[in-house]
């Protein structure tokens, strides 16, 4: 696989969205897996979401986004996953929601990320999409997870760069992130 994949399939009451994406990416499973894993670092990637921050030892964490100007928030649990590497949660207040995230080693220094979510749209936001699953499983799948995945990717190699001392590359990339976030920013809140 050489670029973004998606795919995306609705309940039959419409609320219900399934959306399974996969990205590669140009660095170990470990790496991804660390990083990906130290979850209140998502919003380094994710612009829509406010925060991650974890509750208890437990694996319990609070999660909070922000789109077209509406707040919403949600509990989750957790659990790191061994083999493959990555990580799956289902939400326990807020919004419905459940997945995993996989990290399928492809050679020493590189994985295929695989996502794989299922939602149930909060009213509130059905109401803000007409023709809601749809258009939500769309935004979902083309915007929200390709540029999450995207983001992740370009903010690990930024932040390797640095680790080894490329500070040119390390800012670089930076900028690159920052521009792709104001404009994530800008779209959603039109």
């Amino acid at each position: 696989i050489e670029s973004y994949q998606a795919s995306t399939s609705t309940s039959s009451t419409g609320r219900g969205i399934s959306v399974q994406v996969s990205l590669p990416l140009p660095f170990s499973d470990d790496i991804a897996c660390t990083r990906f894993t130290d979850l209140p670092q998502q919003s380094r990637w994710s612009p829509w979401l406010n925060s991650v921050a974890y509750l208890d030892g437990e694996g319990e964490t609070e999660w909070t986004l922000n789109v077209r100007g509406v707040e919403f928030s949600w509990r989750a649990v957790s659990k790191i996953l061994d083999e493959p590497k990555g990580i799956m949660w289902e939400s326990i207040s807020g919004i419905k929601n459940k997945g995993r995230v996989e990290f399928i080693p492809t050679s020493e220094e590189s994985c295929l990320m695989k996502v794989k979510m299922n939602i149930i749209t909060p009213r509130i936001l059905a109401s803000l999409f007409k023709n809601t699953s749809v258009l939500l499983g769309d935004f979902l799948q083309k915007k929200l997870l390709k540029w999450s995945l995207e983001m992740f990717r370009d903010v690990v190699k930024a932040d390797l760069a640095l680790e080894r001392g490329d500070v040119e590359l390390g800012d670089a990339l930076f900028g690159a992130v920052e521009g792709r976030a104001n404009a994530i920013e800008a779209t959603l809140s039109d």
